[in-house]
């Protein structure tokens, strides 16, 4: 993770970069000094920490960064801290500030908060700062209820996007790539993650996710968007290799397999459609009328596939929700598809 400090060069910068420095694992700080000269082009920052003193200076090198890094997290430093000064920070993007007397554990915190897309201010300045009214009586006895039925953990939407992907075996890196995120910011997320479920490694907090109505959630919803990262899921098969002008099967043949595009193109003949890397095939046969092909698949190219037995693959189907979710999907789109080219 990569966090752009700006303030002027001294003790102060020095001490609170090395603070930065603890926020997460692998966290590489930045030191800058104000103006819009520092913003650099193709920086990939996680994070934008101002020296809020130099109040003009720190209004416009935020406003600056966060348009050369769209939906930076930004959060200011400050000696005063009163409404209007927030006001203006706030303006501008900023989503934290902290009086410069607080302690090192609670800018550290605060951090985590801003990291994880929540607003990190004064409590005596926060309900006014996001103008939000005080809740009623019911309001606040429903909102109770819903935290009992979270098991009272609470996570911000992007934490439990995260948490979703990992419970599903995904890597960090795969993670970044899917929420579109720095590799730094899915491993703060997670380490917030694993605080609020009181659990010490990645298994521990899967196992938790299972209890989490929102998780569940997410992963359905990456389900029903395909989204699902079905080479992972089989990945511990071998691959197959076919060449081109191989016949994977025929109509009407048995549905034994179900197959998933590694590398190469491969055409279905009676519908005169062609599919490529990434693409699951087969999958209508395993439900049709006596599991039976409905089209012929011919290797436009050498291909290389992923196998799974149609008994293995009906396995999945009944052991993992998400996949039968996915699988149900994607042979709807597909019935849907064929519908559009019969009436053409």
């Amino acid at each position: 993770m990569l966090i752009i400090f700006v303030a002027p060069a001294g003790l102060f910068r020095e001490g609170v970069a090395r603070l930065l420095g603890d926020l997460a694992p692998y966290t590489e700080v930045k030191c800058v000094d104000y103006g819009t000269s520092a913003v650099e082009s193709g920086l990939s920052a996680d994070l934008l920490v101002l020296d809020g003193d130099h109040k003009s200076d720190a209004l416009d090198t935020a406003a600056a960064w966060r348009r050369s890094i769209p939906g930076l997290p930004a959060f200011a430093l400050l000696t005063e801290v009163d409404q209007r000064t927030i006001d203006t920070f706030i303006a501008v993007g900023v989503t934290g500030c902290l009086n410069k007397a607080e302690s090192a554990s609670a800018l550290l915190g605060a951090l985590r908060v801003v990291l994880a897309g929540a607003t990190s201010l004064p409590p005596t300045l926060l309900a006014f700062a996001n103008n939000i009214a005080a809740p009623s009586a019911a309001q606040a006895s429903s909102r109770a209820a819903a935290a009992s039925r979270a098991d009272t953990c609470v996570l911000t939407p992007r934490q439990i996007d995260v948490l979703a992907l990992a419970a599903r075996g995904e890597s960090n890196k795969s993670i970044a790539r899917q929420l579109n995120i720095a590799e730094g910011t899915v491993k703060v997320h997670l380490y917030t993650v694993y605080k609020a479920l009181k659990v010490g490694s990645r298994g521990q907090a899967s196992i938790a996710a299972a209890r989490l109505e929102k998780v569940g959630d997410a992963q359905l919803h990456h389900a029903l968007d395909a989204q699902l990262n079905i080479k992972r899921l089989l990945s511990h098969l071998p691959p197959s290799h076919f060449r081109r002008g191989d016949v994977l099967f025929h109509k009407d043949a048995p549905s034994d397999a179900l197959y998933y595009i590694v590398r190469g193109t491969i055409g279905l003949q009676e519908i005169d459609v062609e599919v490529g890397a990434g693409t699951i095939l087969g999958e209508i046969g395993l439900f049709s009328p006596g599991h039976r092909r409905t089209c012929t698949a011919v290797c436009k190219s050498d291909c290389e596939l992923l196998m799974v037995s149609a008994t293995d693959a009906m396995r999945m189907y009944y052991q993992d929700p998400e996949f039968a979710t996915y699988l149900i999907r994607l042979i709807t789109r597909r019935l849907e598809a064929d519908k559009s080219r019969s009436k053409q």
